[in-house]
């Protein structure tokens, strides 16, 4: 686990409780690692210049 991780495992296992997921399950060292390396990539959208943006706006990706 990272020491400069912005989430810490304990933080981890309280959202995780909280949310309904078995804190024992074995797959949880997995997901917490998973979320470690998803969490720097959504620094970029929260810098994303959104001025002028309609707050409405909604995407729909192309049905095939």
């Amino acid at each position: 686990m990272s020491v400069d991780s912005p989430l810490s495992w304990d933080t981890f296992l309280s959202i995780s409780e909280a949310s309904g997921l078995d804190v024992n399950d074995p797959h949880m060292e997995g997901l917490y690692a998973f979320l470690q390396g998803i969490l720097p990539l959504l620094k970029t959208v929260h810098e994303l210049d959104l001025t002028g943006a309609d707050p409405a706006t909604r995407y729909f990706p192309p049905q095939e």
